[in-house]
């Protein structure tokens, strides 16, 4: 008979094998769909050394498009008429995006950024908070369920993706 604590690593590393697999899987992909583009570059420049071309960064995996957060907080507020706090919306984030809700210092940062976003909506008027318990704390409402943002890209153009 295993141990609770037993099983959980056990769970723990199963969990991480599967990551490590995945991205494994992922890389041999991009791997392979390297070699196309680079075989179908060498059909217009034989003789192009891949090693002078630019390395495009990627963005942080946390990143949004402009607009991005808001509006995915506001569809969280519009699924419930009841008032939700800080803290359930940033856990509601970072299960949307994939994040580990159990790193306590990524909770306590994505439950900054997730106030300081309701803060914004709250000055655009759509969205009301109260005090929610002893503390700091607030609970959010959405008071205007119609309100559209605008936004485009990253770098702030009014183009939308289609």
């Amino acid at each position: 008979m295993t141990s609770p604590v037993l099983n959980g690593l056990i769970k723990k590393r199963a969990e991480i094998a599967g990551r490590i697999q995945a991205i494994h899987e992922e890389a041999a992909r991009l791997v392979a769909d390297l070699d196309h583009l680079d075989c179908a570059i060498r059909l217009f420049d034989p003789e192009i050394d891949f090693q002078d071309l630019p390395v495009k960064a990627l963005p942080p995996p946390n990143a949004a498009f402009r607009g991005e957060f808001q509006r995915s907080l506001l569809e969280m507020l519009r699924g419930t008429q009841r008032w939700q706090t800080t803290d359930e919306l940033a856990v509601k984030v970072m299960v949307q995006r994939r994040m580990n809700d159990s790193d306590r210092e990524l909770r306590v940062l994505t439950r900054k950024r997730v106030g300081h976003a309701l803060k914004r909506l709250q000055r655009k008027g759509v969205v009301a908070n109260r005090k929610a318990g002893k503390g700091a704390l607030l609970a959010w409402k959405i008071t205007r369920p119609d309100a559209q943002l605008e936004g485009g890209w990253r770098n702030g153009s009014e183009c939308t993706p289609h």
